[in-house]
């Protein structure tokens, strides 16, 4: 996979989405959106969104597209090799953060 990484780095000159990997997989593969879809029963239409970027890929898709492309599913959810949290996720850590705080003053 760091091959593939490298060369879709060069290719796009920035971090990659998980759609891009999922493509990239799905081609180096030999198949279609058609045939994944046949494979993964995922919709065909999911499948192009995801690719496309107009849907989040999940840990249940990640896990199946894993499965059918003989890819580890961190491979799809992760595509750069590491985790960047959101700022939601950011909020949901201070809130959390802050409320063990006041249990520990207690």
């Amino acid at each position: 996979m760091k091959n593939m990484r490298s060369v879709l780095h060069g290719i796009l000159g920035e971090d990659l989405t998980s759609g891009e990997v999922l493509r990239a997989l799905r081609i180096k593969a030999g198949f279609s959106q058609e045939e994944l879809q046949e494979i993964t029963g995922i919709a065909r239409s999911n499948i192009s969104a995801i690719e496309n970027g107009r849907m989040e890929v999940t840990v249940h898709y990640a896990l199946i597209f894993g499965a059918a492309l003989k890819m580890h599913p961190a491979e799809i959810l992760f595509p750069n090799g590491r985790f960047e949290k959101t700022d939601e996720l950011k909020k949901i850590e201070k809130k959390a953060e802050t409320l063990a705080k006041k249990h520990a003053a207690g």
